[in-house]
């Protein structure tokens, strides 16, 4: 499991390197356990040829950007996946990571249908460089 900036909070550490700034971030650690620093969305769908795959999330669980929209808009609605279930990220979702930071008041139960979720995919699209519509 990673945890996150709180992890890398409570090392103490910069690239393994000990400092006495560092020290001041311990107390930091308990608030951002399990969280993440978001990258922009800038060229979020940009690829080295094209049919180079992308992981998507900080674990890199989904492998389209409709995978991960689908994710945030379901995430509270579809059930907890058992394990190895086939199902998984069509008619159920495995247990989070961590649920220290889980955003259940906007995300998870959008009510999207699947012509929002694929509106929001190609709009997600023309934020990378070169975009050329389909």
């Amino acid at each position: 499991m990673d945890d996150g900036v709180g992890n890398f909070l409570a090392s103490g550490r910069v690239l393994s390197l000990p400092s006495a700034v560092d020290s001041r971030w311990l107390g930091l650690a308990p608030d951002f356990q399990s969280r993440f620093q978001a990258p922009t969305l800038r060229n979020i769908d940009k690829r080295p040829y094209p049919d180079f795959v992308k992981a998507y999330g900080h674990n890199g669980y989904f492998l389209s950007l409709k995978g991960i929209v689908h994710f945030y808009n379901t995430r509270d609605v579809l059930p907890r996946c058992k394990p190895n279930n086939p199902g998984a990220g069509t008619t159920c979702w495995p247990a989070p990571e961590s649920s220290d930071n889980m955003n259940t008041k906007q995300m998870g139960r959008l009510g999207l249908t699947d012509a929002e979720e694929d509106a929001i995919v190609a709009f997600l699209q023309t934020l990378t460089d070169g975009f050329m519509p389909r």
